[in-house]
């Protein structure tokens, strides 16, 4: 793969996601994205960045073919983009309500266990419905 326009659909088709629904998520139309894909167009800066920060893809091998198509994300990372992607979130939803449950926890207190125990239930039952497929 040694254009950009092969390496921008292939970034999509990565994605799992329709052409539409990733042109939504860079803020463009789906025939811009369509024109990208088949080299009609090239992109600018501004959506070579959107495709990397939106879809974790390393702008190098993007722009040259060189390296990876991903970039390795430190856990610290993914949990600012969490936090950050939280931070959107109205104050009614359910993420920002249990974020703000979370911080009222006392670090040493009984209601992370009762967490725990929730969690390691529910990864069971996840276990056991994939066993069973």
């Amino acid at each position: 793969m040694s254009e950009l326009n092969e390496r921008i659909s292939s970034v999509v088709a990565m994605s799992g996601n329709t052409k539409t629904k990733f042109a939504e998520k860079i803020n463009i139309s789906q025939p811009y994205l369509s024109q990208l894909c088949s080299g009609a167009k090239l992109p600018s800066d501004r959506t070579i960045a959107d495709i990397c920060r939106e879809f974790g893809v390393s702008e190098t091998w993007l722009r040259t073919g060189v390296g990876e198509p991903y970039e390795v994300r430190t856990r610290e990372e993914e949990m600012g983009d969490l936090l950050g992607s939280l931070m959107k979130d109205s104050p009614e939803s359910f993420r920002s309500r249990l974020i703000t449950a979370l911080l009222r926890f006392d670090p040493d207190g009984s209601e992370w266990q009762v967490l725990e125990n929730i969690y390691n239930s529910v990864a069971a039952e996840a276990d056991e419905k994939e066993t069973d497929q």
